[in-house]
């Protein structure tokens, strides 16, 4: 009986696996950091601004005076997503640390991208642990903020010129989440550590900001103010609210394009540290 050659077939998932591969791989990483005492008490902080807002728009509710010193417009939905940045970078150091820079000490990348699970499956599946812990800081309280003041304030909140607030809302903390969370992914795939990397990557947003107020200082240009993510991001958030805020005051392009670099850097460093095959040089 012959043998005929057969050459080699990926294997596939059942057909309605095959679109949310990436899913156990987020369910199980979230799983055990929500078992992690110091990440709850980060989601617990994070709960802190909201509640000050929230008092806020109450305050200024029953005391319209008070909305002098106290905007409820479009303002303090920016501001408040603006006060949550330090705290997205704080949880994905906790959280995103030792996403991939474990599995590549371990060698456990190779033993997901030996399974029917391609390299896009394996990031979306690491990139969206930080992005539901990102976002649960952000847009999920600033969405509830904007309901809370919908539901006391309706006659602030529901006039056509505001109806603007709950899609700029979801764009910045969109925006917030995916750069702090593929910044921290990338971070993650430079190391082996899940130390090293955390350490890193509280240390590239320190060191940017660091060398924005360095370089402003020597060269008295507000360009300058472009070199720190941080400080883009809340450039960008004040364009989207209407926030003046004096002490930056870089043109919003340069910080869309120090951002756009920032995450086609990200992705380029995905993309050459997450392979299915160990590279020794």
């Amino acid at each position: 009986m012959p043998i005929y050659d057969q050459t080699y077939r990926r294997h596939e998932a059942r057909a309605p696996l095959r679109t949310i591969r990436f899913w156990p791989i987020t369910r199980e990483a979230l799983r055990l950091l929500l078992q992690k005492r110091a990440l709850l008490g980060l989601l617990g902080l994070g709960l802190l601004p909201f509640i000050i807002r929230a008092v806020q728009i109450y305050v200024v509710t029953r005391f319209p005076e008070a909305g002098r010193i106290l905007p409820v417009d479009g303002r303090l939905f920016g501001e408040f997503l603006n006060q949550q940045i330090g705290l997205t970078v704080l949880l994905s150091v906790f959280g995103g640390a030792g996403l991939i820079a474990s599995d590549l000490q371990s060698g456990a990348i190779l033993v997901y991208l030996s399974r029917p699970l391609t390299r896009r499956d394996y990031v979306l599946g690491k990139v969206g642990v930080l992005l539901a812990l990102n976002l649960g800081i952000t847009l999920v309280p600033a969405l509830v903020l904007y309901g809370l003041g919908i539901a006391v304030a309706p006659q602030e909140y529901l006039k056509w010129e505001r109806a603007w607030i709950a899609p700029a809302i979801v764009a910045h903390a969109a925006l917030i989440a995916t750069i702090v969370s593929l910044v921290a992914l990338a971070v993650s795939a430079l190391c082996r550590s899940a130390r090293i990397a955390g350490v890193g990557f509280v240390g590239l947003f320190v060191g940017l900001e660091v060398a924005r107020g360095v370089v402003g200082m020597m060269t008295r240009r507000s360009e300058a103010h472009a070199l720190s993510l941080i400080n883009d991001l809340r450039i960008v958030g004040n364009r989207l609210f209407g926030i003046a805020d004096g002490a930056v005051s870089v043109p919003p392009v340069y910080a869309i394009l120090a951002l756009a670099a920032v995450l086609a850097a990200c992705l380029a460093v995905l993309r050459s540290r997450v392979r299915a095959v160990e590279v020794v040089g």
